[in-house]
C-alpha cells in the first residue's frame, strides 16, 4: 500500500488540482494524508468537504516542511510512502513508480520528471551538496564553465532521458520504504524548509540504498506556491539549511569556509540589486536587494 502525504501551508488554490489528479491517476491501493500547517486561507475546511476520504491533520503551528512530513508519516500504513507537494498535478500513474520498489530492493528513494505549469523542464535531481559547490554554484561563474562543481541540481534536460541514480531528489515527489524512514527518523526538523530532501537522500545512500530517478512518471510543479521568485524568508531558510547540512555532515570548519565564503557573495548580490533598482526601479528588485542583505546577516550569524 502507498501512502501519499501532503504538507499543505496556504495552498488552498493549488489542492483541488492536486487532488483530483491523484484521483485520476493513482492506481495502486493508497491513502493520502494531508497534514495543514495552521493555514489561514480555509483550506481544512475546502478538504473536508470536497475530499472527505482524504485523511486530515490539522496541526495547530506551522511545522515546516520537514515536521509536517514526519507529523504524517506517524499516521501512515503504507509500506511506501510519497512526499507530494501540495502545488503539484500529476500527470501519469504512479505504478510505475512502484513497481520500481518492487523490481529493485536496493532503491530506498525515487523522485520523477517534473514540469513547471507551461510544461517546461524542471530540474528534479541534483549533486552532493558539498560545501565548495555550494560557494560555486551562487558565484555565478556556472556560465563560464560546464563543470558540475559550479550546480547544485542538474539543468540540462538531456540527463532526464534515462532512469539512473543519482546524489538527491527533489522534495515535491520523493518516494521511499517506510521501514527505511522509520531507521532514518524520517526527515531531519532542523530544517524548516530546504535541503531537508538532500539531507535524508544522503542518509538513505549512507544506510546502502540507492536513490533513483525515472522518467516514467511525469508530474506538474509550480514551485515556490506559483511565484518566480521565493522572497526574503525562502532565501534566509535556504542559507539557514546550508549551514544546518555543512555542520552535520562535513563539520565545523567546512561550516565556517561555507558561512565567509558566502556572505560576502550574498552582500555583493545585495549591491548589484540596490543599483538595479535604482537604474530601473522595480518592486522586484527591492525586495531582492533586502532579501539577500538578510540572507548575509543570516550567514554572519546576525539574524
Amino acid at each position: 500500500m502507498l501512502s501519499i502525504i501532503i504538507v499543505n501551508y496556504n495552498g488552498l488554490r493549488f489542492l483541488q488540482d492536486c487532488l483530483s489528479s491523484i484521483e485520476r491517476f493513482v492506481d495502486t491501493p493508497h491513502e493520502v494524508i494531508i497534514v495543514d500547517n495552521a493555514s489561514s486561507d480555509k483550506s481544512v475546511e475546502f478538504i473536508a468537504k470536497n475530499f472527505p476520504c482524504v485523511r486530515l491533520v490539522a496541526s495547530p503551528e506551522n511545522l515546516g516542511f520537514s515536521g509536517g512530513n514526519n507529523l504524517g508519516a506517524k499516521k501512515a500504513v503504507g509500506d511506501l510512502i510519497l512526499l507530494l507537494n501540495n502545488d503539484t498535478r500529476l500527470l501519469t500513474p504512479l505504478s510505475k513508480a512502484v513497481a520500481e520498489f518492487e523490481r529493485d530492493e536496493r532503491i530506498g528513494a525515487l523522485s520523477c520528471r517534473m514540469y513547471f505549469n507551461d510544461m517546461r523542464f524542471q530540474p528534479s535531481w541534483g549533486y552532493e551538496h558539498l560545501p565548495l559547490r555550494v560557494i560555486l554554484t551562487w558565484s555565478g561563474l556556472s556560465r563560464f564553465t560546464s563543470s558540475k562543481m559550479f550546480c547544485e541540481v542538474e539543468m540540462s534536460e538531456s540527463f532526464y532521458q534515462t532512469r539512473q541514480n543519482v546524489d538527491w531528489a527533489t522534495g515535491a515527489f520523493l518516494m521511499t520504504r517506510k521501514k527505511l524512514w522509520d531507521s532514518l527518523n524520517g526527515l531531519d526538523e532542523k530544517y524548516f524548509m530546504y535541503v531537508e530532501d538532500a539531507d535524508f537522500c544522503k542518509r538513505v545512500r549512507m544506510s546502502g540504498y540507492n536513490v533513483v530517478y525515472t522518467p516514467e512518471v511525469e508530474i506538474v510543479h509550480y514551485r515556490g506556491g506559483g511565484r518566480a521568485w521565493g522572497g526574503a524568508g525562502a532565501l534566509v531558510s535556504q542559507m539557514s539549511s546550508y549551514i544546518v547540512y555543512t555542520d552535520k555532515f562535513h563539520g565545523v570548519l567546512q561550516t565556517l569556509l561555507l558561512r565567509a565564503a558566502l556572505a560576502p557573495i550574498m552582500a555583493m548580490r545585495s549591491i548589484a540589486y540596490a543599483v538595479l533598482s535604482v537604474v530601473a526601479p522595480s518592486g522586484d528588485m527591492k525586495e531582492k536587494r533586502t532579501a539577500f542583505f538578510k540572507a548575509a546577516l543570516r550567514l554572519v550569524g546576525i539574524c
